[in-house]
């Protein structure tokens, strides 16, 4: 009886810790530099194209994802086929009782587009939350600081559900527009 009565009692507490972690959300896997230690979106994708024709579709790219890419854009050098810029996203609390979501922050970020020919490489480093002062994304990623809330969590989701988009979109605007046949 007693065994019994132990075993009840250790379910039910595992009952109630799963019902307590059951609403959080996980952080997603984050990737961070192993040298710099930062959030850090890299990769270099194949593309066809002359370094001079993927620079001109990666600004074109810019035009079309930033609402403001003549702000967004710090550098463009056709030269040397880069093109840098310091951009900002929301993020939001997670919504109230009502449905009704929050402001929780901008997030500042900086994107590099680096091209040669058939390949460019991008990368997204330096993400920091708008404040008076400098304060890295990293530290969200730290559940042993004293100020963490799990709140971090579902910012650092947001953080990577965006970082996921806007890679997908650069690849997506990068591919070679395919001519319309415009024989009539």
């Amino acid at each position: 009886m007693r065994k019994l009565i132990i075993a009840f009692a250790i379910c039910s507490f595992s009952a109630v810790a799963f019902a307590q972690n059951a609403g959080t959300t996980v952080a997603p896997n984050i990737p961070v530099d192993s040298v710099t230690k930062k959030i850090t979106y890299t990769g270099v994708v194949q593309q066809p194209g002359t370094k001079d024709t993927l620079y001109n579709r990666a600004l074109h790219w810019c035009s079309t994802f930033f609402k403001n890419a003549q702000d967004v854009t710090k550098i463009r050098d056709k030269e040397s086929g880069k093109v840098q810029g310091i951009a900002r996203f929301k993020l939001y609390n997670a919504p109230l009782k009502d449905g009704t979501k929050t402001d929780g922050g901008e997030v500042s970020y900086t994107f590099t587009i680096e091209n040669k020919d058939n390949k460019y490489r991008y990368k997204i480093t330096d993400l920091n939350m708008k404040s008076t002062s400098y304060q890295p994304l990293e530290k969200w990623m730290n559940k042993k600081d004293p100020y963490y809330t799990p709140q971090w969590d579902d910012y650092l989701v947001q953080v990577d559900k965006y970082m996921q988009d806007f890679i997908k979109s650069l690849k997506k605007g990068m591919v070679e527009a395919k001519k319309v046949n415009d024989n009539w």
